[in-house]
This record gives structure tokens, sequence and C-alpha cells, in this order.
């Protein structure tokens, strides 16, 4: 058996190269990319947030290249917000759908009469049978976070959309978050930036004109977080802060039932979860996950 070296990958390490670094793997590549990205950007067919913008078109190729999908198919359910890109709700959940690691993903409501104030989404692992539960997204949540306020907020007007596309992204962030490729999911910046959500069609780009003729990114309604201080300058608004269990979860790299198990074990089973734990107490803990690690099993 040949023994790789630092001149000679395996097909499997050429393989892993090329997952991580897509276009800029090597010069082969990155030429390859540049040559498709002109391509696409003449093309009348790309949305059009990508046309005469082979600059969007380059990233969108090194994202399907990352994510080994069709470059079309990423152009599709891609939108950029103040530069920052996001995926659709529903090509989120086709997502995790296709990842390979679950069988049998469910949305599990809850509700107060005909009303749904909860949902979270269920899946089975594949290889151990176990069932693994999102995070809840519930209304005290949504209330609290301000997500239900904002004028125009599809929050109000199409609540079950926004509770499935919000619970698909807490859901990949704690139990695959590769899927994502880092980015946010549709809905989250709005609520963050305080602004209106588009409406949930296809292309999901609106591009705009600068003086010349040159199309920049396309502008969906603030989606990207943005600095402190920064709120009365054009595309820029106040920092994206997750909820404090949210952040802990990702901290420790762990799901909200070993969340809670961990509190428990760490009060002596006086405190039975997360959701016993008031403000103060929730944001001082999130401040300092290290004091929960050693009881994550």
């Amino acid at each position: 058996m040949n023994t790789p070296t630092t001149e000679s990958l395996t097909l499997q390490e050429q393989g892993q190269q090329l997952s991580v670094l897509g276009a800029f793997a090597n010069s082969e590549q990155f030429q390859m990319a540049t040559q498709a990205a002109e391509m696409l950007a003449s093309s009348s067919m790309v949305p059009d947030a990508y046309k005469r913008n082979p600059g969007s078109c380059f990233i969108a190729i090194n994202t399907a290249l990352r994510l080994r999908m069709d470059p079309l198919m990423v152009m599709q359910n891609l939108y950029v917000v103040h530069g920052t890109p996001s995926w659709s709700g529903k090509f989120a959940i086709a997502l995790i759908q296709t990842c390979g690691k679950f069988n049998g993903i469910k949305f599990e409501e809850r509700r107060d009469g005909e009303r749904l104030v909860g949902m979270r989404l269920v899946a089975t692992k594949k290889e151990t049978g176990e069932e693994v539960r999102g995070v809840w997204v519930t209304e005290e949540v949504a209330d609290k976070e301000g997500w239900l306020k904002k004028n125009g907020s599809k929050w109000v007007s199409i609540p079950e959309l926004m509770y499935r596309y919000r619970a698909a992204a807490f859901f990949a962030r704690t139990e695959c978050p590769e899927v994502l490729n880092g980015l946010s999911v549709e809905g989250e910046a709005e609520d963050i930036a305080g602004k209106s959500q588009p409406d949930i069609k296809l292309p999901l780009f609106k591009s705009r004109e600068i003086s010349g003729g040159d199309v920049v990114d396309a502008e969906k309604v603030a989606d990207s977080p943005r600095q402190l201080g920064d709120a009365e300058v054009p595309g820029k608004g106040d920092v994206e802060v997750p909820p404090p269990h949210i952040r802990l979860m990702e901290a420790l790299s762990c799901t909200e039932d070993q969340l809670n198990k961990a509190i428990a074990k760490a009060s002596g089973d006086k405190v039975k979860g997360w959701h016993e734990l008031n403000d103060k107490q929730k944001e001082k803990l999130a401040a300092n996950p290290d004091k929960l690690q050693p009881f994550i099993g």
C-alpha cells in the first residue's frame, strides 16, 4: 500500500481538501471556478443578484463545491443581506433531510387551543436509532426576542411557517451544524435587524444598481450581524445575540436534553433543567459555560 506524501495526496484526502477549501483547494480548481463564475454571470437564467456579478457567482460556486451541490441550486436558495448570505427556510429543512444522518424527521407542536405556541424538530439518528430533539421555539421566546412586534413581521401573518424555519435552524445548529455551512436561515436576520421580512418566493433576490450600471449584492431586508453604535449607518444595526441557552449549547456542543441533565447534576438535582433558572442565572451560566462542561455526559 502506498504511503501518501505531501506531494501525492490520496483520493480520499483530496476529496476532504476539496470539501473544506472548495474553489481554493488548488490553482486548477480556482481557475475553473473563476471561468464558471464568468459564464454564470453572463447568463439570463441565474437570479438577478448574480447577473453581471462574477464575484457573487464565484462565492456561490465555492459554497456549492464545499457542500457538494449544484451551483444553480445554491444560487436559487441563497440570498444576501448586507453582504451576509442566508439559506431559504425550506432549503434548510431539505439540508437536514438529505444530510444522511437522520430518519423520520418531524415537527412537534405545542398548541393553546387552535393557536400554535411552540414547535421543535425531532428526528431519529440512522446509526443508533436514538431520537434527538431540537430546541423548542415558543411563543414566549418569540415575544421576549421581539420577533412578534416588528413592523411587517411574518410571525404575525404566517406564524406556522416561521416556527418551522426557526425550529429547523435551531435543530441544525445543535445536531448537524455542518449542513448550514455557517450560514443563517431565512427570517433569523430579519428578526434581529428589526425590518420587515420579504415575501417567501423564488427567486429570493432583488438586485440594486449603483452608478455605472454595476450590480452589487442583493438585499432582502436586514439579516446580517451588525456592530453596536452603527444603527444609523445604512446596512448596519444591533449585534446578533442568540438566546443564552443556544449560546450554551453551542459552547458545550450539546443538545437541550444534555444541557438540562448537566444543570440537574451541577445543582445536585435541586434544579431540573434550564427553564427553572431565572434570567440572571441563565445569562451568568451562558457567560461561564466551563462550569457545566464536567457534567456533560
